[in-house]
């Protein structure tokens, strides 16, 4: 369904907000604030999303290119194992810059239902990058997504705490996972 040009900017005003608000506040930002930075009412907030999950379905969408792009640039690397890392490491980093993705990747992508498509994508391309650098001996034979899925949740975690220097700290994070991940 195609949105009037008006209804498209209220849509995309609401997003910004919620993705600015965010920001500073976290997800759990009052609804009544995003509607009140947007410029909207609430009505046209609910009519917009209907749950808070969808707005946040919403921000998630906008940063979700970055990481679609990350794992198809993994995904034709020569060195699977080299590019499983470095994958990871971007991923890692780009949470810890930005509490907002660290959180909604976990909620909107890792357990959320909206996005079932782009995870199962997703999801086959990193295993089958995990496949080649086992193929190759780099790899432990027992890697899987679901340790990819936990290594980004525990970042999303760590991400949340103060810290100096959070770049830092998720390439410690990704490093002490890597040495799990690797073949013996």
């Amino acid at each position: 369904m195609t949105l009037r040009a008006d209804a498209r900017d209220n849509r995309d005003r609401i997003v910004d907000a919620a993705e600015q608000l965010y920001a500073i506040s976290g997800v759990t930002t009052p609804m009544s604030e995003i509607a009140r930075r947007a410029g909207v009412g609430a009505a046209t907030l609910s009519r917009r999303f209907p749950s808070r999950e969808s707005l946040m379905d919403a921000v998630f969408a906008r940063q979700l290119g970055w990481w679609m792009s990350a794992v198809d640039a993994a995904a034709d690397a020569e060195d699977a194992w080299s590019a499983l890392l470095t994958l990871l490491e971007e991923t890692c980093v780009q949470q810890a810059h930005d509490g907002v993705c660290a959180d909604l990747v976990v909620r909107s992508f890792l357990q959320g239902a909206s996005f079932d498509v782009e995870k199962a994508a997703v999801s086959a391309q990193v295993e089958r990058i995990i496949g080649r650098a086992q193929r190759d001996g780099k790899a432990s034979t027992d890697v899987s997504w679901d340790d990819v899925v936990l290594l980004i949740e525990a970042n999303a975690g760590a991400a949340g705490l103060t810290t100096a220097d959070p770049e830092a700290r998720a390439r410690r994070l990704v490093h002490h996972f890597a040495r799990s991940f690797a073949a013996h």
